[in-house]
């Protein structure tokens, strides 16, 4: 792996003020982010799983700088843009991209598809508008994505789900970015065209070389694309490893239990897997849980995860937790 970072976040906390007061009159936020220390290097994926509702996409979207932080910091290649304006920011805009969620709801539905990825490239001043540069060089990244140069003049109705998709790729693709946000890009698709975009997004890295944040509920499409994978519940990380060690070796009983849902077809496995269902909702996070915030629902928690707060460490080279029971046999 390449050991220089393109992305890094110190303490990031990012909370949303909710109007309201507790019984001291203080204030109340949703603390979507809490206290999350991250690193990214060049050419690499990092996998980010977590139940709905947990942060991972708040995380993207604040690194973009589309969320201002509450505190903490965010550097880009070593440079902190914490506190950088939208004007300070357009430049980068250029090497830090985002594919979203919906491939329909994301594209203007007024707008061809030349149009769409010729938008950025436009306003960044790379081409002309309405040039034969501009449009040769669309044409190219098209084709780039599996996109035939027919395909040009449409509009984002006259695709398919995946065709769509590859369009916002394209899209992303076209400013020559270093690093992506990927926010659940196939969730949304069918398993077979999840495949293909999941191909290409790799393809697409081994030849420009491109960092991925890659957030998804699916732990199978994460394995399969990402170098390494955090696990994140209720604003916080509690466990960040390699793919291989995370999934041959899970220390915190939340990541046993998200794994332990993964479908298999193999019957030898399926009769010694052990299932462990987790009990309870996902508590608020308004007001979230005292000491460990997993333990309302963990199967193995204490007294001792009620009152103190996990401390977040390496226990092996690049396999992190936050557990006080930290490889403990969960059933």
């Amino acid at each position: 792996m390449n050991k220089n970072i393109i992305v890094e976040t110190k303490g990031l906390k990012l909370y949303f003020p909710t109007g309201q007061k507790d019984k001291n009159r203080k204030a109340l936020a949703v603390k979507a982010v809490d206290g999350i220390d991250l690193q990214i290097y060049e050419g690499e994926t990092l996998g980010l799983v977590g139940e709905s509702g947990c942060g991972k996409s708040t995380i993207g979207r604040t690194i973009l700088k589309l969320y201002k932080p509450t505190e903490g910091t965010i550097k880009y290649k070593n440079e902190d843009i914490t506190r950088c304006s939208v004007k300070e920011m357009v430049p980068l805009r250029k090497e830090i991209q985002l594919i979203f969620q919906d491939p329909y709801s994301s594209l203007n539905p007024r707008m061809t598809v030349g149009q769409i990825i010729g938008e950025a490239v436009v306003t960044h001043n790379m081409f002309k508008k309405k040039s034969e540069e501009l449009e040769k060089y669309v044409l190219e990244i098209m084709e780039t994505c599996g996109l035939d140069s027919y395909m040009i003049h449409r509009y984002p109705h006259e695709f398919s789900g995946g065709q769509r998709q590859r369009i916002g790729i394209a899209r992303a693709l076209a400013l020559k970015p270093k690093f992506i946000v990927c926010d659940e890009a196939v969730s949304a698709l069918d398993v077979s065209i999840q495949s293909q975009i999941i191909n290409l997004l790799d393809r697409l890295q081994k030849k420009y070389g491109m960092a991925y944040l890659f957030i998804s509920h699916d732990l199978s499409v994460v394995k399969h694309i990402s170098d390494r994978i955090a696990v994140m519940y209720l604003g916080n990380f509690v466990e960040l490893a390699t793919k291989n060690e995370l999934y041959n070796n899970p220390l915190h009983p939340y990541t046993k239990a998200l794994l332990s849902a993964i479908p298999v077809t193999n019957l030898e496995i399926i009769k010694n897997k052990q299932r462990i269902v987790l009990e309870g909702d996902i508590p608020s996070n308004v007001t979230p849980p005292t000491g460990c915030k997993f333990h309302t629902r963990c199967p193995i928690a204490t007294e001792k995860c009620v009152k103190e707060i996990p401390i977040w460490e390496e226990v092996s080279k690049g396999h992190y937790v936050a557990c006080h029971y930290k490889g403990a046999e969960v059933k």
